[in-house]
């Protein structure tokens, strides 16, 4: 038994003798100098072997690994595809490198970010050199993992640093990553609001109502989107689900009043189309009115909108909370001069314009 156990034990020796006896020289050296961290000696050595031996997966790993170690992280995955490509060998090995190397480089990219989002001055050099420390770092994990999150962090880094191209390439990287979520959507919507153009943008908010239909950040931007690029008619539709879907946001029905004003002032030869709009307008800036009754644009634009329709005695209740409100408001006094003078009472007519007339100096 004794004799047997030798045996193995020396057939083994002699194969583990004939795979290192196998490697050439370069490696066999290369391996040596990466183990005692000599990785600039060991990447020459590793080049000359890769020439030599072009399909020696075990001088590509290494070469991998040398590169690595050197941040040459694209050339890394050139290397490690040719080791694989060769044979499997050291896929495991490979499989953890690519691992470690791209959680290096995303959490680099993260202490980069966050180091930014400290700094007080946004464009002095200490922020500038953060936020290239966040696409070098990123840029790093991407080329290992195509990552959402590191692509939409490019390219808020590229947005501070005053770069549109660059910003919209990795808007648009994030939204091929994961185009089954809305936030990739979002942000290209946003990205096109910024540059004004806002079919794009609209377009865009679209996509992502297309994955959540409940998204009601999309259906406010997508409406705000279609109100800008004077779609008005479908604005307004946009609107009224908006406020479906987010019944307590002041902001969606005061905009949808500002739109149906919009449309009835450009109305011609219609009286009766113009009232029509008037009176829905209406009817939205009161459910803003109701949301927050300190909105005072509101005030101004409603009761404008109640003299225009001759419903003075609505106009009078709503100016006189108005003024209880702002009584230091010029435009308020000026709406209830108006008033005042519709009701044919010229004497508090004059007296409130008068008031309006100092407050505005």
């Amino acid at each position: 038994m004794k004799k047997f156990y030798i045996l193995g034990l020396l057939i083994t020796l002699y194969f583990s003798f004939s795979l290192i006896s196998c490697r050439s020289p370069e490696v066999e050296g290369a391996i040596v100098h990466f183990n005692a961290d000599r990785i600039d000696q060991a990447y020459v050595l590793l080049i000359e072997a890769t020439q030599k031996e072009p399909n020696n997966p075990e001088a590509w790993y290494y070469l991998g690994k040398t590169q690595g170690k050197k941040g040459m992280i694209e050339e890394m995955m050139v290397s490690y595809t040719k080791s694989l490509n060769i044979s499997a060998t050291f896929q495991n090995e490979i499989n953890l490198e690519k691992m470690s190397y791209f959680s290096k480089y995303y959490n680099d990219g993260v202490s980069s970010y966050n180091t930014f989002l400290k700094i007080e001055d946004r464009k002095g050099e200490a922020a500038t050199k953060s936020l290239n420390g966040v696409i070098t770092n990123f840029g790093k994990a991407n080329l290992i993992i195509n990552d959402f999150s590191a692509n939409r962090l490019i390219s808020i880094a590229y947005q501070n640093l005053e770069d549109p191209v660059n910003e919209l390439k990795y808007l648009e990287a994030a939204a091929q990553v994961k185009p089954d979520t809305v936030l990739a959507w979002l942000g290209l919507g946003y990205y096109y609001m910024q540059q004004k153009d806002f079919n794009k943008a609209a377009d865009h908010f679209k996509k992502g109502l297309d994955i959540d239909p409940n998204n009601v950040e999309c259906w406010t931007l997508y409406a705000q989107c279609l109100d800008f690029a004077d779609r008005k008619t479908e604005a307004v539709e946009v609107y009224k689900k908006a406020i479906e879907k987010n019944p307590e946001e002041k902001a969606i029905p005061f905009n949808l009043g500002l739109i149906l004003n919009k449309m009835a002032n450009s109305v011609e030869d219609d009286d009766a189309k113009k009232k029509e709009l008037y009176s829905e307008a209406v009817i939205y800036f009161n459910k803003a009115h109701e949301l927050d009754p300190e909105l005072k644009d509101v005030y101004d634009l409603q009761s404008a909108l109640l003299l225009q329709l001759g419903r003075y005695t609505d106009a009078e209740i709503l100016l006189k909370e108005a003024l209880q409100r702002f009584p230091e408001s010029a435009s308020v006094w000026q709406n209830w001069s108006y008033l005042q003078a519709r009701l044919g009472k010229t004497e508090e007519a004059k007296k409130a314009y008068e008031k309006s007339k100092q407050l505005q100096n």
